[in-house]
Formats: C-alpha cells, sequence, structure tokens
C-alpha cells in the first residue's frame, strides 16, 4: 500500500506545486491591475485638475468677451455722436465759408468805391496809386461782424460738442 500512498503523495505534490505556481502567477497579474489603477487614478486626478482649469478659462474668456462687447456698443454710440458731430461741423464750416466769401466780396467792393473816390484826393495827399488804402470803418465792422458770426459758430460748435461729451 506504500506505493499507492507514495503516488497519491507525489500526484498531491504535485497539484499543490501547480496550484502554488497559479497563484504566484495571479498574484503577479493582480499586482499589476493595481499598479495600473493607481495610474487610473492619478490620470482621473490629473482630468480632473484640467478639466477644472479649463472651465475657469472659459469663465474668464466669457467674461472678456462680455466687457468686449460692452466696449464695442460704447464705442458704436459714440461712433455715431461722432458722425453727427462731424455732419454739423461740416455744415456750420459750410456756412463760415459762404459767410467768409460774402464778406470778402463786400470788403472788396467797398474798398473798390472807397478808392475810385478818394483818387483825387490821394493824389493831392501825395499817395501813389500802388499803395494800399486803408479800408473804411462800415468794412472793419463787417470784418468784426464776420468774427463774431465765426465766433458764435465755433461757440455753437464747442456747446454742441460739449453736449455730446
Amino acid at each position: 500500500m506504500m506505493p499507492w500512498t507514495l503516488i497519491l503523495d507525489l500526484v498531491m505534490t504535485l497539484l499543490l506545486a501547480a496550484t502554488i505556481v497559479a497563484t504566484i502567477m495571479l498574484n503577479r497579474r493582480l499586482n499589476g491591475l493595481r499598479d495600473a489603477r493607481c495610474e487610473l487614478e492619478s490620470l482621473a486626478e490629473r482630468f480632473q485638475a484640467s478639466t477644472s482649469r479649463a472651465d475657469e478659462g472659459v469663465a474668464g474668456l466669457k467674461m472678456k468677451a462680455q466687457s468686449l462687447q460692452e466696449l464695442v456698443e460704447t464705442v458704436r454710440g459714440l461712433s455715431s455722436d461722432l458722425e453727427f458731430l462731424i455732419e454739423r461741423g461740416s455744415t456750420i464750416a459750410d456756412r463760415l465759408e459762404a459767410d467768409v466769401r460774402t464778406a470778402r466780396r463786400t470788403e472788396g467792393r467797398t474798398a473798390v468805391t472807397a478808392g475810385v473816390s478818394s483818387a483825387g484826393a490821394s493824389r493831392a495827399a501825395g499817395v501813389t496809386a500802388g499803395a494800399p488804402v486803408a479800408a473804411p470803418p462800415a468794412a472793419n465792422a463787417r470784418t468784426r461782424e464776420g468774427a463774431e458770426l465765426r465766433s458764435e459758430a465755433e461757440r455753437h460748435l464747442m456747446a454742441a460738442l460739449r453736449s455730446r461729451a
């Protein structure tokens, strides 16, 4: 009986050895999975941190976009105001130019008539024909009126600029 028990013991020893080898292999695989699990957890934490930073960045961009939108709206309003002021300024400049032309024409006519009527008197006084003739007081008054008109127009333009600012 001995040989059967010995054979049975040998078979049991071989089976136990195979079990031990299988257990060692399973243990190594489990350790590999644990390491992979730690690595996966680390990766998940880094992904969470990256996602949080991205969310903060998006929120910051939204705030910047909103403030830029407000600035764009302000600039559009100021642009329309500036267009209005330019239009008004052009109108006022055209009126001023017309007034200056009118004043120069009337001043020139007054100087010519004054020059013709005083030609004999100027010769008697010894004034040569090429010498400049002083404008009569009426022409000086018109020039002052033109300056007052310009000043009034400038004041009006400045008032319009101040009211828009």
